[in-house]
């Protein structure tokens, strides 16, 4: 049985070495605009894609294009993400499909405004090129996406690739490695229960604590009371004024609480210094950003947060590592801006915790790959506080904020948003991204387990961009998966829709995404 098991094995990685060695296809190229039909008021479109190739190529150069968005190949002026790519197949209407098109345009823009900065360019040098480039992204788009194949081949090309390496996976033995994954991953899920299990003062001592809070400036009350009171848009992706989505991040900011004198009560803000990444702990931060989740028929609204702090030096730290680590929380709302759920995950893609608010979810009863993992019993709270371990920092346990904590200073926090992130101030001049273009924190090496090569995980163990954070060491699943809430639990009912808000059922085509583009 065995030797019947690696001779399966060792058939199926031959086999997979051939396909990623000679399986490449032949690229698909889109049907360019004749320079003769490019008169009149398309005039200032010729040129266009060679301005692009141009630019591309001194981003690329230079080493700082945005991880943020995946570029979609052969339209330079579309980027997508994991969210977009999800409604490649399901545009039913000419309102989705503009909307679709115009979305990953905006991508490509607000790209190449961090990529324009991290240049070092001048106002005016970026002032030029954002609008010959908003002038390009719409003659394109309203002309190309008239050519049916083009079109086409923007929904076939809009994917993102995921972050897992088939060919480590393969080095790693992943057939037979999966049983291993799974030992592993169950005795770390029994600790991390007993440590959730235990008293608040054995997870962040009994010493001074510090609590902090996030620093509010908004009206709260800008926060809608409903979904459809958030002016959805073609895709039913649903959309606020800047203040109001800061009042949405403000009313959802966590507490934080661990010990004052610990790693965890070093809360800062990334910073580029002289001698490399450091934590400022003289300005606590947290970097919020908004997102969407499908679940369902339904589009739900999402706050991210981030922390920041000191990482401890330990064992698993590469010896020149930079001293950061980061903690993601994150808040589902449901259709009444309400908590719906949580979950949290360390900046590296590692301890992907689940913590369900309302007793309308249900678990699925059954998951490909890895199960979700619900460290703590019952509900989470609405109005919930995280404890962090005083050694490092780690989420181990979620309690109401209004738990008293008697040996608490308080301390504020201020919300920034992620996208800061792309432009951090450098000490001599100028801007560098926190993230390289691989999505990667430079200089979070961490020397991962070798059984963790079976997963296809590249590098695990490094802090890594949003956009970029595989969650899953059995099975292909990231973070930002635009279906990932209803891996976990199942869809709700989605409420009924205001006749206002009704749409058309015409068909989409390509002719009309091109108009709507214009």
């Amino acid at each position: 049985m065995r030797t019947t098991l690696h001779r399966r094995a060792l058939l199926l990685i031959c086999f997979s070495l051939t396909t990623l060695a000679g399986g490449c296809k032949e690229e698909k190229k889109p049907v360019e605009i004749p320079p003769e039909q490019l008169v009149g008021l398309f005039k200032n479109i010729s040129g266009c894609r060679e301005k692009y190739a141009a630019m591309d190529a001194r981003i690329d150069a230079a080493g700082v294009r945005n991880p943020a968005f995946h570029r979609v190949p052969g339209f330079p002026y579309l980027r997508t993400d994991r969210l977009m790519a999800s409604y490649r197949d399901q545009l039913g209407t000419f309102d989705e499909a503009a909307g679709w098109v115009r979305r990953m345009r905006e991508f490509d823009q607000e790209a190449r405004e961090f990529e324009y900065e991290n240049l070092g360019m001048t106002s005016r040098e970026a002032a030029i090129l954002r609008f010959d480039f908003l002038v390009c992204s719409q003659g394109l788009a309203g002309l190309e996406m008239e050519i049916p194949s083009n079109f086409e081949l923007v929904r076939e090309s809009a994917s993102v690739p995921d972050d897992y390496s088939t060919k480590t996976q393969l080095l790693g033995l992943y057939p037979l490695s999966t049983p291993l994954l799974r030992s592993k991953i169950n005795r770390f899920e029994k600790a991390v229960r007993s440590e959730f299990a235990q008293p608040a003062e054995a997870l962040i001592g009994e010493g001074p604590q510090v609590l902090w809070q996030v620093d509010q400036i908004e009206d709260l009350s800008l926060v809608p009371k409903h979904i459809y009171d958030t002016s959805p848009d073609e895709l039913g992706l649903p959309g606020l004024v800047d203040s109001a989505w800061r009042a949405v991040a403000e009313a959802y900011a966590p507490q934080l609480a661990g010990a004052a004198d610990g790693k965890a009560g070093l809360l800062g803000a990334p910073t580029w210094t002289a001698s490399g990444l450091t934590v400022d702990t003289s300005k606590p931060t947290v970097n919020y950003q908004i997102g969407f989740v499908r679940f369902g028929q339904m589009s739900l609204i999402q706050v991210d947060y981030f922390l920041w702090f000191n990482r401890p030096a330990s064992a698993s730290v590469a010896k020149d590592a930079a001293p950061i680590d980061g903690l993601i929380w994150r808040v589902t709302l449901d259709e009444f801006l309400k908590p719906l759920a949580y979950d949290s995950l360390r900046a590296s893609g590692s301890e992907h915790f689940w913590f369900p608010v309302q007793t309308r979810l249900q678990r699925q009863a059954a998951v490909d790959g890895q199960p979700p993992f619900l460290p703590q019993e019952g509900l989470a709270p609405e109005n919930p506080r995280l404890l962090l371990a005083s050694s490092n920092g780690e989420l181990r346990r979620v309690q109401s904020a209004a738990t008293p904590l008697a040996k608490a200073e308080t301390r504020r926090y201020q919300l920034q948003r992620y996208e800061d992130l792309y432009r951090l101030p450098l000490p001599g001049g100028g801007s560098r991204s926190l993230f390289d273009t691989a999505g990667f924190v430079p200089g979070t090496d961490s020397e991962a387990p070798g059984w963790m090569l079976a997963s296809g995980i590249a590098e695990p163990g490094r802090l890594r961009h949003l956009a970029h954070l595989p969650v899953d060491y059995i099975g292909r699943r990231h973070f930002d998966d635009a279906h990932l809430l209803e891996t976990v639990f199942v869809p709700l009912p989605a409420p009924p829709i205001p006749a206002q808000l009704e749409v058309g059922a015409s068909a989409p085509s390509a002719m009309s995404a091109g108009d709507a583009a214009r």
